[in-house]
């Protein structure tokens, strides 16, 4: 259930910018946006996921950072079944989308599990922390994971592709990087499809189509699995739609609501 709730994470690009004092930051998003995403399983309701930036940049060292926040739950039915309630959060780096430090909080039936990561790209490792928490046992784990030069943690994944994908693309090309995950590095990346017309909030749209590229797997059973759909609307890119085929079958996340600093931009029923 949590790798369909991960689903949604793949977004947008804004252009803005934020004054600080005197001085002009250039920066790729909004402040203060939410994108929210109801996912299903043919007819049943899974959950919700919602990802949202805080309303001012975070400075370290004479650096900015965006506050990047994740969400993902189940709902109705299977929030009794399963109870998955799901919570990231990080400070992504507004020139290089490179994370400084990330946290990872996990609450279901089975228990709790909680993970702290710190970024150091001078050494290139992480410094990582997991508690775990399961039948009233707590365990603590610490360790070191490598990083790569193209690594991102799931933060500066999704914004890294948010600020690429509207770069000129031609049907066929794809961008390729490693994802930072738990506790390995992935190899990850977006093939873009083209031009595609589909139906949405029951009006046809037209979007841009990607692909999410990910390994053959007992979770994704062929390439190409992922489908994702992003509505351009006055110079911005929206997406819309996620369609994952997996054993399971397919899952779907639609977008549900997108603002900025509380403004209502797009919605659906």
């Amino acid at each position: 259930m949590m790798k369909i709730l991960n689903l949604a994470f793949f977004l947008t690009v804004l252009s803005t910018k934020v004054v600080f004092g005197q001085q002009y930051v250039n920066q790729d998003f909004a402040l203060g946006e939410e994108i929210r995403f109801k996912i299903s399983y043919g007819w049943f309701a899974l959950g919700e996921a919602s990802m949202s930036l805080g309303d001012s940049l975070v400075e370290v060292d004479g650096q900015h950072y965006y506050q990047n926040t994740i969400q993902a739950g189940t709902v109705g039915l299977f929030s009794w079944l399963a109870g998955i309630e799901n919570s990231y959060s990080g400070l992504v780096n507004v020139d290089n989308y490179k994370t400084i430090k990330s946290e990872k909080h996990i609450n279901d039936r089975k228990g709790k599990e909680d993970q702290w990561n710190v970024f150091d790209y001078k050494r290139m490792d992480t410094d990582v922390k997991v508690v775990k928490q399961r039948d009233g046992d707590s365990k603590l784990k610490s360790f070191t994971v490598g990083l790569t030069a193209d690594t991102y943690d799931l933060h500066g994944t999704y914004m890294y592709l948010r600020s690429k994908l509207w770069s000129g693309f031609e049907p066929g090309d794809s961008l390729l990087l490693k994802t930072y995950w738990v506790d390995k590095l992935y190899d990850f990346g977006m093939e873009y499809g083209g031009v595609d017309k589909i139906k949405f909030d029951g009006k046809k749209v037209i979007t841009h189509k990607f692909y999410g590229l990910f390994p053959v797997s007992g979770t994704f059973p062929k390439e190409k699995a992922v489908e994702v759909w992003i509505l351009e609307r006055d110079g911005m890119g929206i997406p819309v739609r996620i369609e994952a085929e997996m054993k399971i079958g397919k899952v779907r996340c639609e977008l549900k609501e997108y603002k900025v600093r509380g403004q209502r931009l797009i919605s659906s029923k």
